[in-house]
This record gives structure tokens, C-alpha cells and sequence, in this order.
């Protein structure tokens, strides 16, 4: 395969994904993903009108091939961004999305602003999957953090993310309703400053429309009962007994569940809950004081 230019390939590669229904830069950064440079170093090979070598044309429309065939982007890269993070991700975890960003800036508003207070800094992440919720809040916060997931195919992910980024997270394979394995890494009644997760919420009977979301996320990091709040209503039970007075319980759920949630953390013994909305104006995280 003989070079060709970048501004070509990627206008046809627009093409092919608009007609997929790609909107956005997923051509660009296929194409830096191919030649192993960044989105900029592209956009500026695109302008100076240079060209991809043999290997990087192949790898570039093997690449659009996948994703026009609608699998997601960060399976294709190996790569997902979070916060200040790259995350590996692939098959058998939940890619992390922008609205659970969230979720870390309320722990985060939490632990600074009542670290004084709390007899430990410590926190629990539930379902941590890639890890994303517990690296960014190992980094940014300087706090002691215990994992936890449940599925074999997640936990491979996130210990090879903690491993890169955060080393000192504790990291448990386990199901956080195992109280014994909890207690085996110092997680005990009233050691937590907080506990957070974004835990599967979706209805069983809501199978969601996205064809990326339907296919390619792992099923147990979606669906939780009939209304979809099975697991936070276990979580909002643990919670109240792990989170020691004045620290956080936090959930990341669907815009209709706050109301629920609020309910659900008030009948676990907590109080102030208030629900915090993500980038699009949907409420998407709850959080209670103990």
C-alpha cells in the first residue's frame, strides 16, 4: 500500500463515519491513534498536505472499518481520557463517560472541605470497572482508596490502570456485599470518609437505544432490577454501615432515579442529599451526609 495524504484520507474517512451516523473528530483521532502522534500533530500533517506511510494508511482504514461497523472508538484506541487520566479499556468494561466526572468533584468537594472533621480520609469505590473513579480520586485528593469490583473480565482493566496510575490504591476483587473481604483491607464499620460509585442502574426492560452502549458495554454494568436501583439500595444499606459520621455516600444514576435515590439514602440514615447535574443539565449524581 503506497502513502497517501493525511487530508484525504481523513475526508473520506468523515464521510464513511457520517454515513454510519459518526458525528465529531473520530476520523482525527483514528488517525493519530494509526500514526501514533497526537490530535494536533494531525490537524497540522492535514495542513502542510504530508502523507501517512504504507503501515499507518493500513492501520488507519482497518480502524475506520471497526468504527464504521459502530464499534466504540476507545475499543478501537486501547484508550479512553478521564479527567487528567488516560484509562485502558476494551472489551468486558464500562468505557468511562464525562458525566461520572462528576461523581469525583463531589467526593473531592467533600474531602476538602471536611477532611478535618473525618477521623479518616479513607474511600471506597464500588464497581470501580476501569478504575477511573478511584485513580482520579487517588490522585487529585491524596487519599487512601479501596477498588472494588466484582467482574473477572472488569477487574483485569482496572488493575492494570491502578497499577500505571495509581499504585497505592488498594484494588479487591470481590462483591462489596462480602463484608469479610471488605474488613480483610481495613474497609470496616465507620472507616469510610466516603463511599461512591457508579453502580449499574439501568431497568432490565430498558434495553438502550445506543447500539455502542447495547453491544459492546458489559451487561453487569447496566442492568440492576426492575427499576434499576437493586444495587444502590444494597450500596445505600453497606453504606451506612461503612461511612463513619459527617462522610459522604455518593451514586451516579439516570436522570429520573434522584428523586428515588434521595428517598433511598434518607431510609439508610443519611442526611443533606442533594443531586448534582452533569454537563448536559441532567441530574446524574446524589450524594448524602452521614
Amino acid at each position: 500500500m503506497d502513502p497517501q495524504a493525511v487530508a484525504d484520507l481523513v475526508r473520506d474517512a468523515r464521510a464513511r463515519l457520517g454515513l454510519a451516523g459518526i458525528d465529531g473528530p473520530d476520523a482525527e483521532l483514528l488517525a493519530a491513534w494509526a500514526a501514533g502522534s497526537s490530535l494536533g500533530e494531525v490537524r497540522v500533517d492535514m495542513a502542510m498536505g504530508r502523507s501517512f506511510e504504507a503501515d499507518a494508511v493500513a492501520r488507519f482504514l482497518t480502524a475506520v472499518a471497526r468504527r464504521e461497523g459502530r464499534e466504540p472508538l476507545q475499543h478501537i484506541t486501547g484508550s479512553a481520557p478521564f479527567r487528567h487520566v488516560e484509562l485502558r479499556v476494551g472489551p468486558g468494561v464500562f468505557t468511562p463517560r464525562p458525566e461520572t466526572e462528576v461523581l469525583v468533584d463531589v467526593a473531592l468537594e467533600h474531602l476538602r472541605r471536611h477532611r478535618p472533621e473525618l477521623d479518616t480520609g479513607l474511600v471506597l469505590d464500588v464497581g470501580t470497572g476501569s478504575g477511573a473513579v478511584a485513580i482520579t480520586i487517588a490522585r487529585e485528593a491524596e487519599v487512601p482508596v479501596v477498588a472494588v469490583e466484582w467482574s473477572p473480565a472488569a477487574y483485569v482493566w482496572a488493575r492494570r490502570n491502578i497499577a500505571e496510575l495509581a499504585p497505592a490504591t488498594v484494588l479487591l476483587h470481590a462483591d462489596a456485599r462480602d463484608a469479610a473481604a471488605l474488613a480483610a483491607v481495613g474497609v470496616v464499620p465507620g472507616s469510610l470518609a466516603a463511599l461512591v460509585s457508579n453502580p449499574p442502574y439501568v431497568p432490565h426492560a430498558s434495553v438502550p437505544a445506543d447500539h455502542e452502549v447495547r453491544s459492546f458495554d458489559p451487561a453487569t454494568a447496566l442492568y440492576s432490577g426492575a427499576d434499576g436501583l437493586d444495587f444502590i439500595r444494597d450500596l445505600a444499606s453497606i453504606a451506612a454501615d461503612l461511612v463513619q459520621p459527617g462522610g459522604l455516600v455518593a451514586f451516579e444514576h439516570a436522570e429520573q432515579q434522584a428523586g428515588d435515590v434521595w428517598e433511598l439514602v434518607a431510609d439508610a440514615g443519611f442526611r443533606d442529599a442533594f443531586t448534582r447535574r452533569d454537563h448536559t443539565g441532567r441530574d446524574r449524581v446524589t450524594g448524602a451526609i452521614r
